[in-house]
This record gives structure tokens, C-alpha cells and sequence, in this order.
């Protein structure tokens, strides 16, 4: 179908003729009567009016594009596959968009042209056609979107918000978020031997005779008494103590007791100089200080 604006730009051209030479019948006059009565608003409203029929008409055909990219797809009996459902489902939110928008068009245009002072039967009825021709298209695109459900492609629904979408979007975002938080979850403790032996952390093992023994972490060692951190954001551990071992299994490349630069045989902080190589062996850090 020829562009709409095409139609009003010779309306426009034949009217001016018309005005040039009243006595002379137009042949094509009876074609543009029905336009001429809004000839006489701004030029400007009436390119408006015309460039959103227009836009309408692209989205009509190019929703019937779309509607035959999808029935290729399914065609190819791949239904099942990731790639393919993503396609579909691309196809459709394409569907879905553009439906929404030339319903949001076609109504702007009814209430456009309920405010023109003359009005044109052959435009009033253009967009009557449209609202059918909408309406049509959106009963096709309702039963291939139910075929698709049946097929166990998820598939929002049709004339879906994109607000909706986004939701969708945020959830998804929300849960990776959140499995990456748990990923990096570690815990850490400072205290003296006592401390964490009453707290069921840690025991003194190994030995001759209970000479020599060590401090190791308890199996099944009570976490509660623990602090929460983000190993990828947290490579320093407070401590202002005179004596600190760790007790926990971290390589001793990957971290350093740091002195305190004012007071003298005093362990300032941990620093964790390696990440990765630090949690390798434990989510847990635990800390003996006298």
C-alpha cells in the first residue's frame, strides 16, 4: 500500500490547482473533497497526523515479517533448542512492541482528529480500517502465542507491559546477584586461644607428653560467633594485638601480619595479599592472639 503521505501531498498539489482556476472542473476533485476539509489546518499537524499513519502501516507489515520469521522457525522443528527458542522469543517481544505502539498511535490519532474543526470522512474511515486491520493481526498473534506456550516455549504474554519485562529482567539480575554474594561469602574471627576454645572454634593438639602442642580448628567448629565479609572486597583484618598465629589453612604466601607503625611489638592488621589463593582451602579465617 502507497504511503499515506504521499496521498495527502496530492491532495494538497490538486487543491492548489483547483484554487488557481475556479471555473475549471478538476477531474480529481471528487477523489480529495473528503480531505479538503482539513486542508485549511497547519500544514505542520497535518504532516503530524500523516507521518503517524504512516508509522502504523510499517509496523503492520513489518509485524507480518515478523509473524513469518517465526513460523520459519518453527518450521525447522528446532523448537526445543536454546538458540532457537531465543529467536522466537526475540521475535515475539518485536510482535508484542510493536502492536502496543500502534495501538497507542491509533488512539492518539482518534483523539487528533475528534479535535479538528473539519474533519475527513476518507481519514476518519482509513483509521477505522487500521483498528481492524489491528484487530485481525492481534487475534492472529494471540493464537500463534498460545501454539508456542503449548509447545513448552515460554513465551510472555501477549500485549505484555515492558515494564513486565523489565521485572523479569531484575528478577533474573536479583538471583545472579545474589549466587555471586553466596560465592563470596567468608567469615572471620579474632581472639585470644581461650576465647575461641570456650567458643568451640579451636583445641590444642599433638605434642610429647603435652609439650609442644598446637592450635588447630575443631571439626564441626560453631560458626556463630563468626563475622560475615566479601572476600573480594574485604584484604584487611583488624587485630591490635601483641601476638597473633593463624590458626586457619591459608597459604603463607598469599597474606602478612602487618606491625603497627607507633607501638612497638604490636600485629596491626592482616592483610590478605592474594585473594584466590587465600579462600582457597576454607571460607573460614581464624585468628589466635595473646
Amino acid at each position: 500500500m502507497k504511503k499515506i503521505l504521499f496521498s495527502i501531498g496530492l491532495a494538497a498539489t490538486l487543491f492548489t490547482i483547483g484554487a488557481c482556476n475556479q471555473q475549471k472542473e478538476d477531474p480529481a476533485a471528487a477523489k480529495i473533497d473528503s480531505l479538503q476539509g482539513i486542508i485549511d489546518t497547519k500544514d505542520g499537524e497535518i504532516q503530524e497526523l500523516f507521518d503517524m499513519l504512516n508509522a502504523i502501516e510499517d509496523n503492520l507489515s513489518m509485524i507480518n515479517s515478523k509473524y513469518s520469521n517465526v513460523q520459519e522457525l518453527r518450521s525447522k522443528n528446532l523448537e526445543g533448542t536454546y538458540n532457537n527458542r531465543q529467536a522466537i522469543a526475540e521475535q515475539m517481544r518485536a510482535i508484542e512492541n510493536m502492536m502496543e505502539d500502534n495501538k497507542k498511535k491509533i488512539a492518539q490519532l482518534n483523539s487528533r482528529v475528534s479535535t479538528l474543526t473539519s474533519k475527513s470522512v476518507d481519514l476518519e474511515g482509513y483509521i477505522t480500517r487500521l483498528e481492524e486491520r489491528s484487530a485481525a493481526q492481534e487475534a492472529q498473534i494471540a493464537s500463534l502465542t498460545a501454539e508456542l506456550e503449548n509447545s513448552k516455549i515460554v513465551i510472555k504474554g501477549l500485549n505484555q507491559n515492558v515494564s513486565d519485562l523489565t521485572v523479569s529482567n531484575k528478577e533474573k539480575d536479583d538471583y545472579i546477584a545474589l549466587q555471586t554474594a553466596n560465592a563470596n561469602r567468608a567469615y572471620f574471627i579474632v581472639g585470644t586461644y581461650d576465647e575461641l576454645r570456650e567458643a568451640g572454634i579451636v583445641a590444642k593438639t599433638g605434642g610429647f607428653l603435652g609439650i609442644g602442642r598446637k592450635q588447630n580448628t575443631v571439626t564441626g567448629m560453631s560458626t556463630d560467633q563468626f563475622t560475615e565479609i566479601d572476600r573480594t572486597k574485604v584484604t584487611t583484618i583488624t587485630i591490635n594485638k601483641k601476638k597473633a598465629v593463624v590458626i586457619s589453612q591459608h597459604p603463607e604466601d598469599s597474606y602478612e601480619l602487618v606491625a603497627d607503625e607507633e607501638e612497638t611489638g604490636v600485629v596491626a592488621y592482616l592483610r590478605i595479599l592474594n585473594p584466590a589463593q587465600f579462600w582457597k582451602y576454607t571460607d573460614y579465617l581464624v585468628v589466635s592472639t595473646k
